[in-house]
C-alpha cells in the first residue's frame, strides 16, 4: 500500500484517474467512506484508505486527503459534479 504524498501520480495513472469520470469516482470514495463505483474509501485507525482497481492509497489524515484532492483536481471539489 502507498501512503501519501510520496507515489500519488502513480496511483492515480494505475487507477485511470487521469480521465475526468474516474476522478469523479475518486472524489466519491474520499467524500464518503464504502463503495462508489470502481473505488471504495475506508477508515483504518485514524487513515483513509482508498482502493482502486489495481491498488491502494492510504490518506493518513484530512491533510493528506484535502492534498490529494486538490492534486487531482486543480480546483478540489468544486471543479466538476461528483
Amino acid at each position: 500500500m502507498r501512503q501519501w504524498p510520496a507515489d500519488e501520480t502513480l496511483w492515480l495513472r494505475e487507477n485511470g484517474a487521469w480521465r475526468p469520470r474516474a476522478a469523479r469516482h475518486v472524489l466519491c470514495a474520499l467524500a464518503a467512506l464504502g463503495r462508489r463505483g470502481r473505488y471504495a474509501a475506508r477508515a483504518e485507525h485514524e487513515a483513509k484508505i482508498i482502493t482502486g482497481p489495481v491498488s491502494a492509497l492510504a490518506l493518513p489524515d484530512a491533510e493528506a486527503e484535502i492534498r490529494f484532492v486538490f492534486r487531482l483536481t486543480p480546483l478540489g471539489y468544486g471543479e466538476a459534479a461528483f
